[in-house]
């Protein structure tokens, strides 16, 4: 199916990265659904990517409810007829700042734990779990799930033990997705960024942190919001079909 006639689901689409890959997948001429639970945000991505060749719509929705989910889900099969893919983008750390990084467990709360799953992991499973029928109907699917190298090792200010544990829920959830799914056309991947500079990040961010988290990378630098939209959209177009349950870290060489 050539590009401009695939269809795209992407939640958290007003933020950084999600507007970064709705953009990207807009700019070769696909379809793309963008899933917000914010109007506002929304917008500025209506906004920020008017003139591209690709056809936009948009739909707030809260994408760690099930119902929130199936309207979404059912609004772009209306739409635009068929997905060929999703890109779970929603998720991230919970009220976040400066201050909500490496604190001690009593220091988290059930509810914020329980929070910290529903963003990062219920939303992924509820978007699989509602588009599995489609994507089997079809003989093909495309999943993009978003994780962190918060998954793999908690390096200072990185993460804290509830966001990392759900990122690297994130991470086994698309590997036993893909194997489940893989015989029915339907490719799962994972998606890790490290610490990159969208506008939340940088509201707070100071110069010592930034400064502290290069150490760590190979090339000296942090990767944009465009710089994941760009590994989305490889996983999400038909040169990965060959790929299936594999986690991409696109961190600036960060291990």
């Amino acid at each position: 199916m050539p590009l401009n006639e695939r269809t795209y689901i992407v939640t958290g689409a007003g933020g950084g990265i999600g507007g970064a890959a709705a953009a990207r997948l807009l700019r070769v001429g696909s379809n793309v659904v963008a899933v917000d639970l914010s109007s506002r945000r929304l917008n500025g991505t209506i906004e920020s990517t008017r003139g591209l060749p690709g056809t936009l719509r948009t739909i707030k929705a809260d994408v760690t409810s099930e119902a929130g989910v199936q309207e979404a889900v059912d609004f772009a099969v209306t739409e635009f007829g068929s997905v060929q893919g999703v890109a779970n983008v929603a998720g991230g750390m919970v009220n976040i700042n400066r201050d909500v990084y490496d604190v001690p467990l009593e220091s988290i709360s059930l509810d914020s734990w329980v929070q910290m799953y529903a963003l990062n992991v219920n939303s992924a499973f509820l978007m699989c779990r509602a588009l599995e029928k489609h994507f089997v109907a079809q003989g093909y699917g495309k999943i993009v799930n978003v994780a962190s190298l918060a998954a793999f090792a908690n390096r200072l200010e990185l993460g804290n033990a509830a966001y990392n544990s759900a990122k690297a829920a994130v991470v086994a959830f698309t590997q036993s997705v893909s194997v489940q799914l893989g015989r029915q056309g339907i490719r799962a991947n994972c998606i890790a960024p490290g610490l990159v500079l969208s506008d939340r990040v940088r509201a707070w961010i100071d110069d010592g942190y930034l400064n502290r988290h290069l150490e760590y990378t190979a090339l000296g630098d942090v990767p944009t919001p465009e710089d994941l939209g760009e590994g989305i959209a490889f996983f999400l177009e038909p040169q990965s079909d060959a790929i299936t349950g594999e986690t991409l870290r696109v961190a600036a060489g960060v291990r």
